[in-house]
């Protein structure tokens, strides 16, 4: 009677130590995981770079728009810099920087706008 006692004592001893290891690994995942859940994928084919041309060209001023959009490590944009027709205009030079900003979520510091080339 005493050897189940004893068997039994280390059985439950060793479902509480497994269920104690389990309780601080996930305590530690979610203390230790970002509490900005988003991702943003990176599209190496150019598609968001190009659905965002369609949408800045689109404000009153701009014309024809490139966009460069720069990534870090996490996959999340980190700078763009935009070519605009209309971008040397403060106004159009504004509105491009807060269409993208508010996009992103990025400070505006990560975002700049050139006048495009003329072509000849």
């Amino acid at each position: 009677m005493f050897d189940k006692l004893v068997k039994k004592e280390k059985l439950i001893r060793l479902i509480t130590i497994l269920l104690v290891g389990s309780i601080l690994i996930l305590t530690l995942n979610v203390l230790t995981t970002s509490k900005d859940s988003r991702r943003q994928i990176i599209d190496l084919d150019g598609g968001t770079e190009e659905r965002l041309c369609s949408v800045l060209s689109g404000i009153n001023g701009v014309g024809k728009v490139d966009v460069m959009i720069e990534y870090d490590e996490n996959s999340r944009v980190s700078g763009v810099i935009i070519t605009a027709d209309g971008g040397n205009d403060p106004v159009v030079a504004n509105d491009l920087t807060r269409a993208v900003t508010t996009l992103y979520g990025i400070p505006v510091s990560s975002v700049i706008v050139f006048e495009k080339e003329q072509e000849e």
